[in-house]
């Protein structure tokens, strides 16, 4: 079976999650100049459950060599689930075909010109993993177990429109031995689909 739903971990994420399928207007951009933008939070069973991450370019004009997860502006015409789908086909060159849609988290106002709506998806483990080289210098799979353990958020207070933000990094392996550094916007997504998993209302 390519995707295994009744997997108690993907019945547990499942579980608290939005459904994909949006009825309201909540992924319409809310400030001027805002751009709708969209990202799959891709998810592959390798014995245990990764979670897929992507490093971008150096020489990318904006958030160089961050770790982020493939995604991107929704284009004109597209719903956000088709610029998810797109943006991951052409980033990390897996097809909607072997990507099975869980459900999605609220969408947000990023810190950039950006109404971001986050979905969650299960990865076919056959799938080939073929990196655009103009977007994707790297590509990495982390266990999900780890993203989910609260010994491996590091706690950081940003400024931010007059407001201090509480955030959490999550560098992998560890803060001491750091070879992925996964903070801001990728850490939030992981870190407020543990909320939801674990019922913490802190933000």
């Amino acid at each position: 079976m390519m995707f295994d739903l009744n997997d108690p971990v993907i019945k547990r994420i499942g579980a608290v999650l939005e459904p994909v399928d949006i009825c309201d207007d909540c992924h319409i951009p809310k400030r001027n100049g805002q751009r709708p933008a969209s990202v799959l939070i891709p998810l592959v069973k390798r014995g245990e459950w990764q979670i897929l991450l992507t490093r971008r370019p150096m020489h990318m004009p904006t958030h160089a060599g961050q770790i982020s997860f493939p995604g991107g502006r929704t284009e004109a015409g597209e719903t956000p689930c088709q610029g998810a789908l797109r943006e991951t086909h052409e980033e990390v060159g897996i097809g909607a075909k072997d990507i099975h849609l869980l459900g999605r988290l609220p969408s947000f106002n990023a810190v950039s010109q950006y109404r971001v709506t986050p979905f969650v998806g299960i990865l076919n483990p056959a799938a080939k993993i073929i990196p655009c080289a103009s977007e994707v210098e790297d590509t990495i799979e982390i266990p999900f177990a780890f993203f989910m353990n609260p010994e491996n958020h590091i706690p950081r207070r940003v400024e931010f429109d007059g407001t201090t933000h509480k955030l959490y990094d999550m560098p992998w392996p560890n803060a001491d031995a750091l070879t992925w550094h996964v903070w801001g916007m990728t850490a939030m997504m992981l870190y407020r689909i543990y909320q939801r998993i674990c019922n913490e209302t802190q933000e």
